[in-house]
């Protein structure tokens, strides 16, 4: 394939994918817990460039190619990856005793059908049964397990997660106020390497190292976590993206000109 078709259309599909996450973020800016995703790109290995008919047979010092190279030649680029940006989201009340959302680093840890998930969604609700589960069904996890709701009454200590019911069971005085459990809240040394489940959940990888126990992490009740999209900073990314996609595009289409002149006053000629 000719270098700068191949480069163009390198060119092309990297700024499409990029496009496609950057229509994601927006899609997304009213999401509670959304964690914008940026894409990461890699450069393909340049080859160097010789001049023409180099008979020179002298080694530069520390180098192993006889012909001293001139300069580099890019062969393109490609994705390297998609990873979420953990900035935190504007905090806004809301006075629903069961959203919650964590001042801070950390994640909430759901019980999901493939495993353990990390969450900064704290919309919360009651389901059938009466445990604390995410707006899916997935039920959220305290230290002693999947959290049970006793008779509606529900209260998050601020200063360690901690969850306490009234005892009664019939008014929210909480004279006779008794812990029931304290909220999972972990981190992980890599953020980055946390692999994405949904819009709103992650996975522990490899590169994120395994979850750990955050000491004393600030959960705030009636509150909500939104999303760290900047509706403004996408829009005029999508423009760039655009704009980089139509120049890739009219560099194919230059050259796919210039082989058609070719192909056609070469044959003339001859």
């Amino acid at each position: 394939m000719h270098r700068g078709l191949y480069t163009g259309a390198c060119g092309m599909l990297v700024q499409a994918s990029h496009l496609d996450s950057i229509a994601n973020n927006l899609a997304n800016v009213d999401t509670t817990g959304y964690k914008r995703e940026e894409t990461l790109f890699k450069e393909f290995p340049k080859m160097p460039i010789h001049r023409l008919y180099d008979n020179y047979s002298w080694t530069p010092k520390g180098k192993l190619d006889e012909r001293p190279a001139v300069g580099w030649l890019g062969t393109g680029v490609g994705i390297d990856g998609v990873v979420p940006i953990f900035t935190p989201g504007p905090t806004k009340q809301t006075g629903n005793d069961f959203d919650l959302a964590i001042s801070g680093k950390g994640f909430f840890v759901i019980e999901a059908p493939w495993g353990e998930a990390y969450t900064r969604n704290g919309a919360f609700t009651i389901s059938n049964d009466g445990y604390l589960v995410t707006q899916d069904g997935y039920r959220v996890l305290g230290k002693n397990g999947p959290i049970p709701v006793k008779n509606g009454n529900f209260f998050v200590r601020e200063e360690n997660g901690a969850i306490v019911y009234n005892e009664a069971g019939k008014t929210n005085d909480w004279k006779t106020a008794k812990e029931q459990d304290t909220l999972r809240i972990v981190s992980f040394g890599n953020e980055s390497g946390l692999k994405k489940k949904g819009d709103c959940f992650f996975e522990a990888t490899q590169d994120s190292g395994l979850p750990e126990p955050m000491k004393n992490p600030r959960i705030l009740q009636r509150s909500l976590e939104g999303s760290n999209v900047s509706p403004v900073e996408e829009l005029v990314k999508m423009i760039e993206v655009q704009r980089i996609y139509e120049a890739c595009q009219k560099s194919i289409q230059s050259i796919d000109d210039t082989m058609k002149l070719s192909i056609s006053d070469v044959g003339r000629v001859a």
